[in-house]
């Protein structure tokens, strides 16, 4: 058998997101192409049991012996890539766990009721969760994949104004319990159409008319903010052999929101060392004057916002680069109606 003559450049390589097709677990039709940093398969947590019980004798494991079972198992993936305006109202609306119909979302820390949709459900506002097609190199090749169901469980944005040229950048991991069969994992294409990436990037200084930590004025250096939102995979939809989830329900054991801003140090921020601290013995936190952090792109009716109202110091430390800067975690605290509210018009 000859030698294959064909060679591919990693740059045909693809990965887009969309919104499941009509309900919950049904893979999407079409897809919003993300501009990644690298593309990887994603990664199949089947039963693998390498040997079963009633094997056989042997110094060596058979294939006889083993087992493989898809069935219930879980999906999961990650990407990273440029953070684009059609992206942002995917990726926010699933990390917290509701519909994509909004250009700003807030988050009620006070709230005790957590958020729950069904697997197939098909509502107007089912769309909860997404699909991440993978493009292999395609044609007559199985190296493409769909994966719908999918929840992202954590999700960061970042940026720095003197890097990628002050765009701002992401990265989701996701996990879905939507059955893939075993032996039809793989297809030739899963969309049709070259991929088309969008320029409309989101960048840092798109929020530069003033940032605060602790109700004062800061200069950001650099800025990263990480929501993590769990999901639980309840019961089966109504089919064991299927293996699909019935319910999905977010936010267990708790919705974590954090912020890390770099900040120029100087007398506006110094007192975030004594935050981190504490203010006494048997006190649970010090808590950062509202708002503990809020960046936005105009004093009032902004376009875009991103915004904690209440938040404790997780943690401090110097950032030595050009100029002397403090490296700073908040972390959001549930004392809020409006714990969390992020906005992109």
């Amino acid at each position: 058998m000859a030698i294959n003559a064909s060679f591919f450049s990693s740059k045909e390589l693809s990965v887009g997101v969309g919104i499941d097709n009509a309900a919950v677990g049904t893979a999407a039709t079409s897809y919003t192409y993300i501009e990644a940093d690298s593309v990887t398969p994603p990664t199949f947590n089947d039963v693998k049991i390498e040997r079963r019980g009633g094997s056989g004798s042997g110094i060596m494991t058979a294939t006889t012996d083993m087992f493989h079972w898809g069935k219930g198992a879980t999906i999961e993936g990650s990407v990273s890539g440029l953070l684009t305006d059609a992206l942002v109202p995917l990726l926010m609306s699933n990390v917290l766990g509701t519909a994509v119909s909004s250009n700003s979302w807030t988050v009620n820390g006070t709230s005790t009721s957590n958020v729950t949709f069904e697997h197939a459900d098909s509502s107007p506002l089912s769309n909860k969760t997404l699909t991440f097609a993978y493009n292999g190199v395609g044609s007559s090749t199985d190296d493409c994949i769909a994966v719908p169901g999918c929840v992202i469980t954590s999700l960061t944005l970042s940026g720095d104004p003197n890097e990628d040229g002050g765009r701002m950048k992401f990265d989701a991991s996701w996990i879905s319990r939507t059955r893939i069969a075993i032996g039809g994992t793989y297809s030739a294409t899963v969309s049709s159409g070259a991929a088309t990436y969008s320029e409309d990037y989101v960048y840092l200084g798109d929020y530069g008319y003033n940032t605060q930590v602790d109700a004062t004025d800061v200069l950001l250096k650099s800025f990263s903010m990480t929501i993590d939102n769990p999901v639980v995979f309840g019961g089966f939809g109504g089919s064991g052999a299927n293996g699909t989830p019935q319910t999905y329900i977010r936010s267990v054991p708790e919705m974590a929101i954090t912020v890390n801003p770099v900040l120029k140090y100087d007398a506006n921020c110094d007192q975030l060392w004594e935050d981190a601290r504490g203010s006494d013995d048997g006190v649970q936190a010090e808590t950062l004057t509202s708002p503990a952090f809020e960046m936005t792109s105009a004093a009032s009716d902004a376009n875009r916002t991103i915004s904690i109202t209440d938040g404790t110091v997780t943690e401090v430390a110097w950032d030595e680069g050009d100029y002397l800067g403090l490296s700073v975690g908040i972390k959001a605290r549930g004392d809020n109606a409006t714990s969390f509210y992020f906005k992109h018009a």
